[in-house]
């Protein structure tokens, strides 16, 4: 079962670039649409989060292994995890346009393994040609309803966007726009699976290790299923606690399980880590979110089941588990459960497809289209508004020529590990050009940013008392102020009239002074 034929992969090899490279599009209307003055940044979508990606392969660059938060000042020893983003920048090398277009080069490598491997993922349930090429175009491509939802409620409902326009573990497209990190984790995690159902407890295992060197969290949600599945297949022959001591489970739990164990144990034991856990919160949104995002395909699907239990009673059964467990992955008490949906789409996937081909073959002309054509609208308008985005210059994706000039002084200037003082919006962007460390820039990686973020808002405000200042600059062991456009916003504060601060540097609006 599963085998896939050369002519298949070369159809597929052909349909993964084309999707990369319409992925590839608002990128390029961005990078085309740049001026004199106005330098793209390299993210059309999920910037912040593009800018701490970079500021990571930024650390790799300078010759950082272990990971240390760019955007807080507390002294920190560092940590084994981002590793991916890491050893990417330690393979680009220093300069902002390197490391930006070999963020993409990975994009496009790890979106196109990632099509590969679901394609084969899918071929272990589907048997037709035909069908496995609409399940790896529905996986793709394939949203949910949240294109209707953001005509309907442009800022949001139930406090949350669309899934299918937020959360990049419960559809693909997601990451083959713009998370590499993410598509390549899920390859191995699909990988494991497949291994698992081979009967290859090793090679799982070894799988599993590697989906744990970039995103720990997926191995649990495996270890879930599998343990599940071990439990539900043998719960009518023996006991099940014997089924795990006596199975071949053991080999790919022990072997998956080093990294999974270290990182549990420092965001336990790393006060600094563990803050940054508290603060790094992914909730669930409403479950109507779920019902609008895979609506479809559960309403298909729920008809292709009985199909594959006659096929594949097995496979049948462990997706049945996956569908049973999802509603209680979702709402774990965890910080981040939004991200425990990962992979779901693509059981569902099957099952639609199965639905669509073989339950109601008989109406497939009309019936593929519309359910097909339900889906993908949520990717073309994060396509299309990716681009329009970029065409009106959208200021978080450009960045003005001072702005660069500065950040490039500092780069030159100051010394790796300062500590620069900024408005939250600069701050974001300055790890990504420069190897200091911003005082504030990121939601979950500014520890203590519900605190910091007033004292900042205050320190550009005349009426602030200077002592107050001095406190802050101190405290956070800040060696540079920058005041641009942004933290001009923020206050009135003229920083010539207080002798702790000497002008260093100017660039039009944008001005770096030193503490002294």
């Amino acid at each position: 079962m599963g085998r896939v034929t050369p002519r298949e992969w070369a159809w597929v090899s052909v349909f993964a670039a084309v999707v990369m490279l319409v992925t590839t599009v608002p990128y390029w209307v961005a990078w085309s649409s740049q001026t004199p003055d106005l330098r793209f940044g390299g993210f059309v979508w999920g910037v912040e989060d593009g800018n701490s990606y970079i500021a990571k392969m930024n650390a790799g660059a300078n010759g950082a292994w272990l990971f240390t938060l760019p955007y807080t000042s507390e002294p920190q020893t560092g940590v084994f995890i981002y590793s991916f983003y890491l050893t990417l920048g330690r393979l680009a090398g220093g300069g902002h346009d390197r490391l930006v277009a070999v963020y993409h080069i990975a994009r496009w490598v790890c979106g196109f393994a990632l099509l590969l491997v679901s394609y084969r993922f899918l071929a272990e349930f589907l048997l037709r040609i035909k069908q496995r090429r609409l399940a790896v175009v529905i996986t793709a491509l394939g949203g949910g309803l949240g294109w209707a939802l953001m005509f309907l409620f442009p800022a949001g409902v139930f406090d949350s966007l669309p899934i299918d326009v937020i959360s990049p573990e419960a559809f693909t497209f997601l990451n083959l726009y713009g998370l590499p990190h993410l598509a390549f984790a899920r390859c191995f995690l699909l990988l494991g699976l497949l291994a698992y159902w081979q009967d290859h407890p090793y090679w799982a295992g070894a799988w599993l290790f590697a989906v744990s060197l970039i995103q720990p969290l997926y191995v649990l949600i495996a270890w879930a299923l599998l343990v599940g599945d071990q439990f539900v297949g043998a719960w009518r022959t023996m006991p099940a606690s014997l089924s795990l001591i006596t199975g071949r489970l053991w080999p790919t739990l022990l072997l998956s399980s080093p990294v999974v164990l270290y990182t549990i144990y420092i965001f336990i034991a790393d006060p600094l880590i563990q803050q940054w856990n508290v603060q790094n919160v992914l909730p669930s949104p409403h479950p109507l979110h779920y019902v609008f995002g895979y609506g479809v395909l559960l309403g298909v699907g729920a008809w292709g089941w009985r199909g594959l239990w006659r096929r594949r009673p097995r496979l049948a059964r462990f997706v049945s588990l996956w569908v049973c467990a999802a509603p209680f992955l979702l709402y774990a008490p965890i910080a981040t459960q939004r991200r425990l949906i990962e992979g779901f789409q693509l059981p569902l996937v099957v099952l639609a497809t199965l639905a669509l081909t073989v339950t109601f073959r008989r109406y497939r002309r009309w019936l593929i289209p519309l359910s097909v054509g339900a889906i993908i609208p949520t990717s073309v308008l994060l396509l299309v508004t990716g681009s329009l985005s970029a065409l009106a210059h959208n200021p978080l994706m450009f960045h003005t020529q001072d702005e660069l000039a500065t950040f490039d002084w500092l780069a030159r200037q100051g010394a790796a590990g300062q500590v620069v003082l900024s408005s939250r919006e600069t701050g974001n962007v300055l790890p990504a050009y420069t190897p200091q460390i911003a005082y504030i820039g990121h939601g979950p990686e500014t520890l203590f940013i519900a605190g910091k973020a007033p004292r900042v808002a205050a320190f550009y405000q005349a009426v602030t008392a200077d002592d107050e200042r001095r406190q802050l600059l101190a405290e956070g062991h800040i060696a540079y102020v920058l005041f641009g456009p942004h933290e001009h916003a923020l206050g009135d504060f003229d920083p010539q009239k207080v002798p702790y601060l000497r002008l260093e540097f100017t660039a039009g609006e944008y001005k770096v002074y030193i503490v002294e």
